[in-house]
């Protein structure tokens, strides 16, 4: 009897002796298994480095040049309409002969004349915009010289050319009988005249602009 209860004691701390091992071998696994999951990669993130000049301000510099350049193309175009109208205003006063359609000639020039005063207002408005968000930067001020390039050019063209001719238009267009070409011939004229000298001082006004925003974006 002393034997099999020696027996039975032995087995019991041979089996207690194996589960001990195998709680232990578990848990290692695990410990195993826990820190491999832990190594996980992690994606690497490109940071683009910032330029010195964002796109968005040089296609805000370029959309306004290219605006000042469309107008300054078209003052061409309107120093010839007007010099037009003044030759033909010379012919009716000198033969004395009818031209009802040169009132209507003179309504049209005047309704473009108003078109354009628009435009030079909002193209100037565009580049006081510019002067608040202007930095020094070499390729801004490329633009910026252009800018006032178009600007000048403009100004002079209108003060000079322009505006000389839209007040000849008037007066000759005053010293022809409405009889001849039509009663609201003068106010168009005048109209014309009147928006002649306003477009020229819009563009007095934004050529200094333009010198400022030279300045500001001088490197």
């Amino acid at each position: 009897m002393k034997k099999i209860a020696l027996l039975i004691v032995v087995s019991l701390i041979a089996t207690a002796v194996r589960a001990e091992k195998k709680t232990i071998e578990l848990m290692r696994n695990n410990d195993i298994s826990f820190k491999l999951n832990q190594n996980v990669s992690v994606p690497k993130v490109s940071i683009k480095k910032e330029t010195s000049t964002s796109e968005d301000l040089v296609y805000k510099f370029n959309q306004v040049k290219d605006e000042l350049w469309r107008f300054k193309s078209d003052t061409t175009r309107v120093r010839n309409d007007i010099q037009n109208l003044l030759s033909e205003a010379r012919r009716i006063s000198q033969s004395g002969q009818q031209n009802y359609w040169f009132s209507n000639d003179l309504r049209n020039m005047s309704y473009k004349m108003s078109q354009w005063s628009n435009d030079i207002g909002r193209i100037s408005y565009s580049l006081k915009d510019l002067l608040n968000i202007a930095k020094k930067d070499k390729d801004l001020n490329q633009i910026a010289s252009d800018i006032e390039w178009y600007a000048s050019d403009v100004e002079n063209s209108f003060q000079f050319d322009v505006e000389n001719a839209a007040r000849d238009l008037e007066y000759t267009v005053r010293g022809i009988d409405p009889k001849l070409i039509g009663y609201d011939a003068q106010w168009n004229a005048m109209d014309i005249s009147r928006y002649a000298s306003d477009i020229s001082a819009k563009a007095r006004d934004m050529y200094w602009d333009a010198r400022e925003l030279l300045n500001k974006t001088q490197p």
